[in-house]
């Protein structure tokens, strides 16, 4: 760790900085690192992996998620529709249950 974050993270914002200064030629930009050196520097204090994790996120979920879209044309990875939870946190229509027939049940 440099400066209280990681050294990905330097990186990144050194990158990001010098790119916002070369596309503007304006020196003033060059003080946005400062700002960006401060959230990351949040960040790191939350969790010093932070930036790491997201690299690794980087290397492996998005060239996947970019290879199913590609392949199947769409982002989703099932044709089911889902039924996902309202804010609270309740299902919005009630699952239906089908209970299987036992096998001590009587036949039919």
């Amino acid at each position: 760790m440099r400066w209280g974050v990681t050294y990905s993270a330097l990186l990144a914002n050194g990158v990001v900085t010098l790119e916002i200064f070369l596309l503007t030629k304006n020196l003033l930009t060059l003080a946005l690192a400062l700002p960006v050196h401060g959230v990351c520097a949040l960040l790191c204090a939350r969790d010093a992996r932070f930036f790491d994790l997201l690299l690794l996120f980087g290397r492996t979920r998005i060239p996947a998620l970019l290879a199913n879209a590609r392949f199947w044309r769409s982002s989703s990875y099932s044709p089911l529709a889902l039924d996902l939870p309202d804010v609270h946190g309740r299902r919005r229509t009630l699952p239906e249950v089908v209970l299987a027939a036992s096998a001590h049940g009587r036949a039919k």
